[in-house]
């Protein structure tokens, strides 16, 4: 599994000494999406301060309810049923 260029991931696998863990992934898009179409060639949006600073009151209220949705699968996932939990996630809400 690669790190995709995340140093939290990289220090978890360092800690477990593997690779091999499950991880939930959610996608918080990109800073370029918050620049008008028309002012994008060219732009180089500061990705690292937008993915570290802290979400918006309405980007953590989407975050709240994608880990709310990944407890209510947890009992699939735990009984081996993957199939059916990424189906549920999947499923719009």
């Amino acid at each position: 599994m690669a790190a995709a260029a995340h140093n939290g991931l990289k220090d978890i696998t360092a800690h477990l000494s593997s690779q091999q863990y499950w991880r939930l992934r959610i996608g918080i898009g990109h800073p370029r999406d918050l620049i008008p179409e028309s002012a994008r060639a060219g732009a180089k949006p500061d990705v690292a301060n937008y993915v570290l600073k802290p979400p918006r009151r309405e980007e953590q209220d989407v975050i709240d309810a994608s880990v709310e949705r990944a407890l209510a699968v947890m009992p699939q996932i735990i009984k081996g049923e993957l199939e059916r939990a990424m189906t549920q996630l999947h499923r719009n809400p």
